[in-house]
């Protein structure tokens, strides 16, 4: 949208979220782990572009900002959304309720941008594009195990599913082998911690 400040993270996340199997992991973690997407990216591009990895106090003060603005604005959009996508609504016109429902999925992508905007301007050292590949992965990772301890998740199969997805397409030149390893290995099963 032209309207939308333009910034690194948000052309970022725009990328990586039309990677493969990226939207469904993010998805995944929202819908089971109570994950914030944003928050999810923002550890990935923390990591791609060279910066260190957060740090749990500094996380928990930045899950302060973002879960308020969630919890405010995000969830109630997509709430609204999501209902007039999945309930009928008789005597209104589908087209009329169609319109509706795009104009309100706009509000919650202005909300997202919004929260992305505010990470950035809160946290935001230094990126470091020299800094070797390898070292850049393990920190995404690294911000990504920060999250889950912050969320107090023990991750599962599925989780280190969805974080190889994410890694993959922040790190499309990586080989897949490379980033397994980095995320550690898959539990061939394992109960859900949360």
């Amino acid at each position: 949208m032209s309207d939308f400040l333009p910034h690194p993270f948000w052309n970022f996340s725009l990328e990586i979220y039309s990677g493969e199997g990226v939207a469904e992991a993010c998805l995944d973690l929202q819908e089971r782990r109570g994950c914030d997407v944003n928050i999810l990216l923002f550890c990935c591009w923390l990591g791609a572009s060279g910066r260190p990895t957060l740090t749990a106090d500094r996380l928990r003060a930045l899950l302060l900002v973002s879960d308020a603005w969630q919890a405010e604005i995000v969830r109630p959009l997509r709430s609204v959304r999501r209902l007039l996508k999945d309930r009928p609504w008789p005597g209104a016109l589908p087209e009329t309720v169609d319109a509706v429902r795009r104009r309100v999925a706009d509000a919650e992508l202005a909300a997202e941008h919004a929260e992305q905007i505010k990470l950035a301007s809160l946290h935001m050292p230094a990126a470091d594009r020299d800094r070797p590949v390898e070292k850049r992965l393990r920190a995404a990772v690294g911000n990504l195990g920060v999250y889950a301890v912050c969320l107090g998740v023990v991750p599962d199969a599925k989780d280190r599913a969805a974080v190889v997805a994410l890694m993959a397409a922040t790190f499309p030149g990586l080989p897949r082998q490379e980033i397994e390893r980095t995320v550690g290995p898959v539990p061939s099963s394992s109960a859900p911690s949360r």
